[in-house]
Protein backbone atom coordinates (compact mmCIF):
# COMPACT_ATOMS: atom_id res chain seq x y z
CA UNK A 1 0.00 0.00 0.00
CA UNK A 2 1.29 3.29 -1.07
CA UNK A 3 1.42 6.34 1.66
CA UNK A 4 -0.08 8.90 -0.44
CA UNK A 5 -0.75 10.20 -4.15
CA UNK A 6 -0.57 13.53 -5.40
CA UNK A 7 -3.90 14.38 -7.04
CA UNK A 8 -4.30 17.02 -10.08
CA UNK A 9 -5.37 20.55 -8.61
CA UNK A 10 -5.80 23.80 -10.45
CA UNK A 11 -3.80 25.93 -7.99
CA UNK A 12 -2.69 24.21 -4.93
CA UNK A 13 -1.70 20.92 -3.64
CA UNK A 14 -3.71 18.34 -3.20
CA UNK A 15 -3.09 14.88 -1.14
CA UNK A 16 -5.20 11.56 -0.95
CA UNK A 17 -3.49 9.65 2.06
CA UNK A 18 -3.90 5.81 3.21
CA UNK A 19 -3.46 4.05 6.62
CA UNK A 20 -4.26 0.75 7.89
CA UNK A 21 -4.87 2.13 11.35
CA UNK A 22 -6.26 6.70 11.63
CA UNK A 23 -2.54 6.54 13.24
CA UNK A 24 -1.11 5.58 10.28
CA UNK A 25 -3.44 7.66 8.02
CA UNK A 26 -2.31 10.49 10.62
CA UNK A 27 1.20 9.68 9.75
CA UNK A 28 1.41 9.37 5.81
CA UNK A 29 -0.88 12.75 5.68
CA UNK A 30 2.29 14.59 7.64
CA UNK A 31 4.69 12.75 5.70
CA UNK A 32 3.42 13.09 2.07
CA UNK A 33 2.39 17.30 3.09
CA UNK A 34 5.90 18.10 3.22
CA UNK A 35 7.22 15.08 0.41
CA UNK A 36 5.45 16.87 -1.89
CA UNK A 37 7.24 20.15 -1.62
CA UNK A 38 10.10 18.70 -1.91
CA UNK A 39 12.58 19.93 0.83
CA UNK A 40 15.98 20.47 0.30
CA UNK A 41 18.19 18.66 3.32
CA UNK A 42 21.57 18.09 3.68
CA UNK A 43 22.70 14.95 4.28
CA UNK A 44 19.67 13.26 2.89
CA UNK A 45 18.77 11.43 -0.55
CA UNK A 46 16.30 11.23 -3.28
CA UNK A 47 14.64 8.14 -3.96
CA UNK A 48 12.19 8.26 -6.66
CA UNK A 49 10.29 11.40 -5.60
CA UNK A 50 10.75 10.67 -2.06
CA UNK A 51 13.28 12.23 0.56
CA UNK A 52 14.99 9.48 2.84
CA UNK A 53 17.12 10.42 5.71
CA UNK A 54 18.62 8.41 7.65
CA UNK A 55 18.45 10.42 11.05
CA UNK A 56 15.30 12.72 12.07
CA UNK A 57 16.84 15.34 14.50
CA UNK A 58 14.39 17.44 14.89
CA UNK A 59 11.49 16.50 17.40
CA UNK A 60 8.75 18.61 18.42
CA UNK A 61 5.77 17.18 20.72
CA UNK A 62 2.29 18.13 19.54
CA UNK A 63 -1.58 18.03 21.81
CA UNK A 64 -4.38 18.68 19.53
CA UNK A 65 -7.64 18.63 21.02
CA UNK A 66 -10.56 20.00 18.30
CA UNK A 67 -14.28 19.01 17.88
CA UNK A 68 -14.03 16.28 15.28
CA UNK A 69 -11.78 14.03 13.33
CA UNK A 70 -11.35 16.12 10.01
CA UNK A 71 -10.67 19.42 12.19
CA UNK A 72 -8.10 17.36 14.05
CA UNK A 73 -6.17 16.30 10.89
CA UNK A 74 -6.23 19.65 9.54
CA UNK A 75 -5.54 21.39 12.89
CA UNK A 76 -2.42 18.21 13.63
CA UNK A 77 -1.41 19.44 10.16
CA UNK A 78 -1.71 23.41 10.40
CA UNK A 79 0.92 22.84 13.84
CA UNK A 80 3.28 21.30 12.20
CA UNK A 81 3.17 23.57 9.25
CA UNK A 82 3.67 26.32 11.81
CA UNK A 83 6.53 24.38 13.45
CA UNK A 84 7.77 24.03 10.17
CA UNK A 85 8.01 27.47 9.62
CA UNK A 86 9.41 28.67 12.64
CA UNK A 87 12.35 26.09 12.87
CA UNK A 88 13.13 25.99 8.91
CA UNK A 89 12.18 22.20 9.32
CA UNK A 90 10.41 19.20 7.32
CA UNK A 91 9.02 16.79 9.16
CA UNK A 92 9.06 13.07 7.85
CA UNK A 93 7.54 10.32 10.53
CA UNK A 94 5.74 10.60 13.56
CA UNK A 95 4.88 8.57 16.56
CA UNK A 96 1.51 9.30 17.82
CA UNK A 97 1.04 8.42 21.38
CA UNK A 98 -2.39 9.13 21.62
CA UNK A 99 -5.36 9.48 19.11
CA UNK A 100 -9.37 9.83 19.15
CA UNK A 101 -11.42 11.45 17.42
CA UNK A 102 -10.68 14.57 19.06
CA UNK A 103 -7.28 14.55 20.33
CA UNK A 104 -3.80 13.63 18.93
CA UNK A 105 -1.01 13.81 21.60
CA UNK A 106 2.31 12.93 19.00
CA UNK A 107 6.08 13.75 18.30
CA UNK A 108 6.86 14.65 14.84
CA UNK A 109 10.33 14.10 13.87
CA UNK A 110 12.02 16.02 10.99
CA UNK A 111 15.23 17.51 9.33
CA UNK A 112 16.38 21.27 8.75
CA UNK A 113 15.69 22.45 5.40
CA UNK A 114 17.24 24.71 3.06
CA UNK A 115 14.63 25.44 0.60
CA UNK A 116 12.00 23.34 -1.17
CA UNK A 117 11.18 22.42 -5.02
CA UNK A 118 7.89 23.54 -4.92
CA UNK A 119 6.66 27.18 -3.16
CA UNK A 120 5.89 26.54 0.71
CA UNK A 121 2.44 25.34 1.91
CA UNK A 122 0.42 28.40 3.12
CA UNK A 123 -2.18 26.64 5.00
CA UNK A 124 -3.94 23.19 5.38
CA UNK A 125 -7.74 23.86 4.24
CA UNK A 126 -10.95 22.39 5.04
CA UNK A 127 -11.75 22.24 0.96
CA UNK A 128 -12.17 19.04 -0.51
CA UNK A 129 -11.43 17.36 2.92
CA UNK A 130 -12.49 14.33 3.87
CA UNK A 131 -11.74 11.44 5.59
CA UNK A 132 -13.22 7.67 5.42
CA UNK A 133 -12.41 4.10 5.94
CA UNK A 134 -12.55 1.92 2.66
CA UNK A 135 -12.70 -1.23 3.03
CA UNK A 136 -10.06 -1.92 5.64
CA UNK A 137 -8.12 0.75 4.98
CA UNK A 138 -8.44 4.50 5.71
CA UNK A 139 -8.27 7.29 3.57
CA UNK A 140 -8.22 11.22 3.44
CA UNK A 141 -8.13 14.06 0.64
CA UNK A 142 -6.31 17.22 1.75
CA UNK A 143 -5.71 20.00 -0.07
CA UNK A 144 -3.08 22.67 0.67
CA UNK A 145 -3.26 26.38 -0.16
CA UNK A 146 0.24 27.65 -1.78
Amino acid sequence: MKLFEQLPHTADIKIRVFGKTKEELFKHALIGMFQVVGPHVKGCNKEGDALVCSELPKKHDIEVSSPDVESLFVDFLSDALWLSDVHNEAYLDVQVHELTDTNIKATILGVEVTGFDVVEIKAVTYHDLYIKQVGDVWQAEIVFDI
